[in-house]
Parts: C-alpha cells; sequence; structure tokens
C-alpha cells in the first residue's frame, strides 16, 4: 500500500497509464488535469481505469460514487482512494 500522498497519486498515474494504454509518462499526467478532456478518456474507459483501481488497491466503489467527476483527476481519484484505505 501507498505510504503517503505523493506515493498514492505516482501509482494511481501508473495505473491510468497502464489502463488507459496511453502513450504518456506517468509523470506527464497533473495532479489536476483533466482526464476526459487532456485524454479523450470516455466512460467505458473509465470503467476499467475503475476496475484496476479496486484490483491494485483492494477497494471497491459503489455505484453511487461512479460518478465522472470522482475520478477526473489524479486529486480527486487519489483523495477517493485514499478514504477508501482509511
Amino acid at each position: 500500500m501507498p505510504e503517503d500522498s505523493e506515493e498514492l497519486a505516482g501509482r494511481i498515474r501508473e495505473i491510468i497509464v497502464e489502463r488507459l494504454f496511453l502513450e504518456i509518462e506517468p509523470d506527464d499526467i497533473g495532479e489536476d488535469d483533466s482526464l476526459t478532456d487532456a485524454y479523450g478518456v470516455d466512460s467505458v474507459r473509465l470503467f476499467d481505469m475503475i476496475v484496476g483501481l479496486e484490483e491494485d488497491f483492494g477497494v471497491s466503489f459503489e455505484d453511487e460514487e461512479l460518478k465522472l467527476k470522482n475520478f477526473d483527476t489524479v486529486g480527486a481519484i487519489a483523495a477517493r482512494v485514499a478514504a477508501k484505505l482509511e
């Protein structure tokens, strides 16, 4: 498990690049970059990324949490995952 927020955000960036097949380095994704605007992520690709987050961090997200605003930036994703890991 990631020990701090920087490590958590780094792992999330890696999952985003892996699951969304982005041809960029994980560190190229800014904390507040919109995944939909900057990288063209749609709902299907977003769902695949969420599955990767659940598998990697051993958490699960409820249906009511599955809103784009909760998963559109590294910062938003890190906050949601961190809350699940508490």
